[in-house]
């Protein structure tokens, strides 16, 4: 069974040029929420972890914010550091970040606690890093019955008789715990974080539902491997319930849905 930090790593470095454009034009549509929760001001100091291809990043320099971000993936980083001139982008881990204590005013993670091998020590090391009275705001994905973007995924591989698992083992998720408020509250509290707030955020995402499919396979790595590496018929019994169950969001749109959880260095 392979470590499931590798099994992201290796994952992301295969997506760094096609995660932007498809599922990461989506996860975009949280961006302004997580940063208003920050509440970073003009020459605020601002951290984020797992930028990505930085597109968050970006919208928070054109605030005013002074950025740095981080991405455990090289290509990722490298990709972020291209797109951000005079930002500071730096390949580093998380738990494990290069910074003293209490250097930022908030850190923003988009997505990435749930890709992290130990959430507790990684919401530790967050909450390290910034100031007392410091925000740490986070976002992970809701439940599947209400996330439809990426539960059309899971119940077309249940759908098809065909959720064995794929030919490339890994270890399952560490993150898989905390996924609902109760949860993930406890993690920010176990962390040392008060005034503690976990809401939902939904919003629709609206594409081709065939696109959608080449996006999601191009720009995750949890979702993709629930496909990838089936053999053809397998594949194919899949993509014909995808084709099925995302049909009714090819007018309106797939729901998605996130948890955004806000915590306070003490």
């Amino acid at each position: 069974m392979e470590n499931f930090a590798d099994f992201e790593r290796r994952g992301w470095a295969r997506r760094s040029t096609t995660y932007d454009g498809g599922f990461g034009a989506m996860t975009a549509g949280l961006h302004r929420a997580l940063l208003d929760r920050a509440a970073v001001g003009p020459g605020g100091r601002l951290l984020e972890v797992g930028c990505g291809t930085g597109r968050l990043a970006a919208l928070a320099a054109a605030g005013g914010a002074r950025v740095v971000a981080t991405d455990a993936v090289l290509p990722l980083a490298a990709a972020a550091a291209a797109a951000l001139p005079g930002t500071p982008v730096l390949a580093a881990v998380l738990p494990g970040l290069p910074f003293a204590d209490g250097v930022f005013d908030a850190v923003v993670g988009a997505f990435v606690v749930n890709h992290v091998p130990d959430p507790p020590a990684a919401l530790a090391d967050l909450a390290r890093v910034v100031v007392r009275g410091g925000r740490v705001v986070l976002s992970c994905w809701d439940a599947l019955a209400r996330n439809r973007a990426q539960g059309v995924f899971a119940e077309a591989v249940a759908d098809a008789d065909a959720d064995g698992p794929p030919r490339a083992r890994r270890a399952p998720s560490p993150f898989a715990r905390y996924g609902d408020p109760d949860t993930l509250t406890g993690l920010l509290g176990a962390a040392g974080l008060v005034d503690v707030r976990v809401e939902r955020a939904d919003w629709t995402h609206r594409v081709d539902p065939d696109d959608w499919w080449y996006h999601v396979l191009g720009g995750t790595v949890l979702t993709a491997s629930l496909i990838e590496d089936r053999a053809p018929a397998d594949l194919a019994r899949i993509r014909a319930a995808y084709d099925r169950l995302a049909a009714p969001y090819a007018a309106a749109g797939f729901p998605v849905a996130a948890l955004v959880a806000v915590g306070t260095r003490r």
